[in-house]
């Protein structure tokens, strides 16, 4: 493990925090994943020692991991794991005395917005016209789902 200096001693951070098996396994892989970006992209590492690294980690450099996630693709909910281990490292390097202020503090998630399409605008609104002309649930049913195959059908 190239950093270990650094993982051994977040791995038994996090014990003492009570994470599951899987919490700590997760946050570790995303913790390395950083470093390896870190020294292959940033190139700011230049030493093994965990308290200059922690110097050297700065705000602006989880913006930048940040946005590199964002830019090849990396789902949601991954990048949003690999932030919140990036917090933890923050407060691991807080907690040593390696730092005094918290870099990731403002590092926040991303949000995915759900695209409504107009069709499904239209069945929405379509469902609430039939519930207010007192068509019962299962007439909604077939209606919506016959909209639903027509509009599947003309998008063909």
């Amino acid at each position: 493990m190239k950093y270990k200096n650094i993982t051994q001693p977040f791995s038994s951070y996090l014990k003492s925090q009570s994470v599951s098996q899987n919490t700590l396994r997760n946050y570790l892989s995303d913790v390395n994943h950083f470093l390896n970006w870190l020294d292959n992209y940033e190139s700011v590492l230049g030493s093994n020692d965990a308290n200059i690294i922690a110097q050297r980690v700065s705000e602006t450099t989880f913006k930048k991991y940040k946005q590199f996630l964002i830019k090849n693709d990396t789902s949601t909910a991954t990048i949003n794991r690999r932030l919140s281990s990036l917090r933890q490292l923050s407060n691991f390097f807080i907690s040593q005395g390696w730092v005094k202020n918290d870099q990731a503090k403002k590092i926040t998630n991303v949000t995915t917005k759900k695209e409504v399409s107009l069709s499904s605008q239209l069945i929405t609104r379509f469902a609430k016209s039939l519930t207010k002309e007192g068509k019962s649930l299962s007439t909604i049913r077939n209606y919506l789902s016959d909209v639903r195959g027509y509009l599947e059908w003309s998008q063909k």
